[in-house]
C-alpha cells in the first residue's frame, strides 16, 4: 500500500457552499452597472421634475441695485423709475377701489444678439413686501391710465401712435408695469421682480430690484 495521503474529492455539499461566492465575484461589474442604471432611472425623472418646478416657481434671486443693469436670460435689465400715484392723480382715468393705490414701474431691457422679442414677452412682473406678500403686474381692476404710452410686456407693444414696436438687439426698450396695492402701502421695503418662468435656461432664477 502506498503511504501517499489521499486528498479527498470535494463533496457536492462543499461545492454548493462555495458557488455563491464565486457567482458574486464573476458578476460584480454587471451588478454594479445595474445599480448605477437603476439609480439613474430614479434620479433623472426627479431632476427633470425639479427643474420644471423651479422654472414655474423661481426662487433664486439676482439682486439689482437702484439704477444698475443686470444680465438675465439673453438681455440686460434695469428699473428706471417707481412711482406711487396719488388717489386723485389726473393720470388715473377710470374707477379705482377706495382701498387701493396704483404703483407704476418703468423698466428698460436691451436684448443681446440673437435674443428675440417674443422670448422677452414671456416675462412676468411682481412686487413683494417684507412679509412675503406678492402682487402681480397689470391685474384685472387696474384703471385706465393716461400719460406716457408704454407697452406692458417686456419685448413688444405699441407706441403713442399705436404703431407696433419690438425690442431689438443692442437698443433700449422701455416698458411699464402697473400694480394695485393697498392704499396705505409704503414704497419702503418693496421689491420688484422680473422672471421668465417658462425659460428652459433660467434655472429658477429671477431679477429682484430694490425700489
Amino acid at each position: 500500500m502506498s503511504s501517499t495521503p489521499m486528498t479527498p474529492e470535494p463533496s457536492e455539499l462543499d461545492t454548493a457552499r462555495t458557488a455563491p461566492a464565486g457567482w458574486w465575484r464573476r458578476n460584480a461589474l454587471w451588478l454594479l452597472g445595474t445599480l448605477v442604471l437603476g439609480a439613474w432611472a430614479i434620479y433623472a425623472p426627479y431632476r427633470e421634475a425639479l427643474q420644471a418646478y423651479q422654472n414655474r416657481h423661481p426662487s433664486h434671486a439676482i439682486d439689482v441695485r437702484k439704477g444698475e443693469w443686470a444680465q438675465y436670460e439673453g438681455a440686460r435689465w434695469r428699473l428706471v423709475s417707481a412711482e406711487a400715484l396719488a388717489p386723485r392723480d389726473p393720470r388715473i382715468g377710470g374707477p379705482l377701489r377706495k382701498d387701493a393705490g396704483v404703483l407704476l414701474l418703468q423698466f428698460e431691457v436691451i436684448a443681446d444678439s440673437g435674443t428675440q422679442a417674443k422670448a422677452l414677452d414671456l416675462c412676468k412682473g411682481q412686487v413683494s413686501d417684507a412679509q412675503g406678500r406678492l402682487w402681480d403686474a397689470n391685474p384685472i381692476g387696474v384703471p385706465r391710465l393716461s400719460g406716457a404710452k408704454l407697452p406692458n410686456t417686456c419685448g413688444s407693444g405699441y407706441d403713442a401712435q399705436y404703431k407696433s414696436i419690438i425690442a431689438l438687439p443692442g437698443r433700449p426698450f422701455r416698458f411699464q408695469h402697473a400694480y394695485l396695492l393697498p392704499r396705505t402701502q409704503r414704497l419702503e421695503g418693496l421689491q420688484a421682480r422680473i422672471d421668465l418662468r417658462n425659460s428652459q435656461t433660467s434655472k429658477g432664477r429671477y431679477l429682484r430690484f430694490a425700489l
